[in-house]
């Protein structure tokens, strides 16, 4: 129902059944209004045309004319939202703290980086994606991204045999490997494999040292605040968000 014609159910106070039809007919099609006729709108209804004039008098309109012409204008109206007399709610200090861990991030995405992974959007059309647990779910939303973008991409982690990479490794032309630490043991496997049959091998992984970071061709490095991420794994940090917001960033500069 179209709230901004919802008004004109509590118009009518002797309204009839039939004549409520009509109305509740508009209100829930408001496309309508304008683009059909009183004959087609008593066909809809199954009412007679004489019912729908009389159903515009009780309303207050001379006709069919009038009333559908005031409909228009209801409907012309965009809900908003009145501005608040009182300030802007005070942010919480978190928040300042995630905006400067995403600045600390984006200072390691250089422009090569992004370059890099711009042209490889461009010139590759087969990607195979690898994460284990958290890392498995943005794994996963980078995959339907790239499907969107009418790539193939495929996902897969450490619930799948070794034998499904082993076996689909070769169709693929890229290896992205998202990893928080760069050292869970069934992704670096899987990134040896990759670098030996000649895949390039992108990365999304903590800043700090890592494995996988070493093997990578393309390697992003996110900021994590997490002291140590075996011990902090399931705490709520700025790594997800950052990461998101990254794969977001290259995904709109590659196709931009």
């Amino acid at each position: 129902m179209d709230n901004r014609l919802a008004t004109l159910l509590t118009r009518g106070a002797s309204m009839t059944r039939a004549e409520y039809r009509v109305l509740a007919h508009l209100t829930e099609h408001p496309l309508l209004v304008g683009n059909i006729t009183v004959r087609e709108l008593a066909q809809a209804t199954f009412v007679s045309t004489a019912t729908i004039m009389r159903l515009c008098q009780k309303l207050g309109f001379s006709g069919f004319s009038e009333f559908i012409w005031h409909c228009k204008q209801l409907l012309s109206d965009t809900p908003h939202i009145a501005p608040q007399a009182e300030s802007l709610p005070q942010l919480p200090a978190l928040f300042t703290q995630f905006i400067a861990n995403y600045q600390q991030t984006f200072q390691w995405v250089t422009e090569e980086k992004r370059q890099q992974f711009s042209a490889l959007l461009r010139q590759k059309e087969s990607f195979f994606l690898y994460g284990a647990g958290f890392s498995y779910l943005f794994a996963e939303y980078l995959t339907k991204k790239l499907q969107v973008l009418g790539k193939t991409a495929f996902i897969s982690g450490p619930g799948d045999s070794r034998n499904i990479f082993l076996s689909n490794a070769a169709r693929y032309q890229v290896f992205i490997a998202v990893s928080r630490s760069g050292e869970t043991e069934q992704v670096l496997d899987k990134a040896k494999i990759a670098q030996n049959i000649g895949m390039t091998v992108v990365a999304f992984t903590r800043a700090s040292a890592n494995s996988l970071a070493g093997m990578a061709d393309l390697h992003f490095a996110l900021y994590d605040e997490a002291v140590h991420y075996a011990a902090e794994a399931a705490g709520v940090t700025s790594f997800e968000s950052n990461l998101v917001l990254l794969m977001d960033l290259l995904l709109l500069e590659a196709t931009g």
